[in-house]
């Protein structure tokens, strides 16, 4: 019996609960966990579920906040399973309504509160603190969610996070593990799996070819078993099970983007940067647009020590297609003076001067490069460019600026049909006038108004305007 066993043994039963009585009541957190502990649920699911689902009508969804108020209730009490249980009645009720509220039309809260359930369901529990051997029913429910929806095309993603939330401990990672490799066995073999790279008694994977992967018939090919496989790898990730995680990773990179990533990033770990750079941009080959943006960030990190030009093209690339500027400040710091106005120039010729206008305005003011900033502007002919570089460029030279800004407005006055496009017009009349309200803008205004005396909605936002 340990000290702390003999103390309680020793202490009478009144004494211990004055105790208790003065440290619950000094000690809030203290009592929730005193619930907690306590905590033995005697709510129903399955009937709170039905008493939910009963109070949907046509395309009606009950009032969630009398179920969530009660769950916040049961929290405060420390009360965490009863909480859990409300919050996966919520969301059980929900998801076979889902498809009855179209996000486009109003179903957007419908939705967010069912994301937020699971979540709510997910917390709970982890603030309830309990064991692992108690919290393993929870896991387990969560991780059959997470299958089920794959399998029918739901919303896993939400049970994978919840899953995330939950899980705390080692523990609890490995009960995880346990049902998800389960699942694999039942799917896959462990030769498909791991090929001669890896078993059970091993404590390395066996380093042969490094990049090339399994056979074609060997290699995984349905989405759900790719998603499986990753949900693994992430676990032995986390549990720095490495051994197993090379192993995998070594044949199956080519069935994810996120694989593929993962196993760029531990054979740079272990030195192996060659390697990595050929599975990387594998991976950002194979894959599509936006998908490969941490694989080329990846890859640009492996090149600015030993490839200036392949470093360079992709930050290039990855500036173009998301305008991000920490790559262009990136690019500016690696790149010699001399060099710098050809990488400028590839960039902005790869924009597009239409849709991309104000990033190029963007790049040539970074570069005090004004004339060419003009020079964009003025093509453009955008009147909400004219008016967002008014400051800059205006000062630079008020009668170019304001003959181009004139044009643009004359054009916009022509082609405008309705008042809020005339709303428009007199708007920017406000703004070129900020360079100087002379006998030009004068002869613009009385242009306008003359020309177009047969529009009253026109000349009703113009006095509007004050003109």
């Amino acid at each position: 019996m340990s000290n702390r066993e003999e103390l309680l043994e020793e202490t009478p039963p009144e004494a211990l609960r004055a105790f208790l009585v003065r440290e619950l009541a000094d000690d809030p957190d203290l009592e929730r966990r005193f619930h907690s502990f306590l905590d033995t649920s005697d709510l129903d699911v399955y009937e709170l579920r039905a008493e939910i689902e009963s109070r949907y009508g046509y395309r009606t969804a009950p009032n969630f906040t009398e179920y969530e108020e009660r769950a916040e209730s049961y929290i405060e009490k420390g009360r965490y399973r009863d909480a859990a249980t409300i919050y996966r009645a919520i969301f059980e009720a929900m998801r076979d309504h889902l498809h009855e509220f179209d996000p486009h039309r109003g179903g957007f809260e419908h939705d967010e509160t069912f994301q937020d359930a699971i979540a709510s369901y997910a917390t709970s529990i982890r603030d309830a603190n309990l064991p692992n051997e108690q919290k393993r029913t929870y896991i387990e429910y969560c991780f059959d969610q997470w299958l089920d929806e794959h399998e029918e095309g739901g919303f896993p993603q939400y049970f994978r996070e919840a899953l995330w939330e939950l899980c705390t401990t080692e523990d609890d990672y490995r009960y995880w593990q346990s049902l998800l490799r389960d699942r694999l066995d039942e799917r896959l073999d462990s030769q498909r799996i791991y090929g001669e790279q890896y078993d059970d008694d091993s404590d390395a994977w066996r380093r042969d070819d490094l990049t090339t992967p399994a056979s074609e018939d060997e290699l995984l090919d349905g989405y759900t078993e790719t998603v499986w496989l990753r949900g693994y790898v992430e676990l032995l990730d986390r549990l720095d099970e490495r051994a197993e995680l090379g192993a995998i990773l070594n044949r199956h990179y080519p069935a994810s983007r996120h694989l593929c990533l993962r196993y760029a990033r531990l054979l740079a770990d272990e030195g192996a940067r060659e390697a990595a750079i050929t599975v990387a941009e594998y991976g950002a080959d194979a894959f599509s647009g936006s998908d490969t943006v941490e694989l080329r960030e990846f890859l640009t990190d492996q090149y600015e020590e030993i490839d200036t030009d392949a470093f360079q093209e992709t930050m290039i690339d990855l500036f173009v297609e998301r305008t991000d500027w920490t790559y262009y400040d990136r690019l500016t710091a690696a790149t010699p003076d001399d060099e710098w106005k050809q990488v400028v120039d590839t960039i902005v010729e790869r924009l597009d001067s239409r849709w991309d206008a104000d990033t190029i305005v963007e790049i040539y003011l970074r570069e005090e490069r004004i004339e060419d900033a003009f020079e964009t502007v003025r093509s453009a002919r955008d009147l909400d460019l004219f008016e967002a570089h008014i400051d800059q460029l205006g000062e630079h030279d008020p009668a170019a600026y304001f003959d181009a800004y004139r044009r643009a407005i004359k054009k916009a006055a022509a082609d405008a049909s309705r008042r809020k496009y005339y709303r428009q017009v007199a708007e920017h009349l406000q703004t070129i006038q900020t360079l100087g309200r002379d006998r030009r803008f004068e002869n613009l205004v009385s242009f306008l108004r003359e020309e177009y005396s047969n529009r009253p909605a026109f000349l009703d936002e113009l006095e509007k305007a004050g003109f």
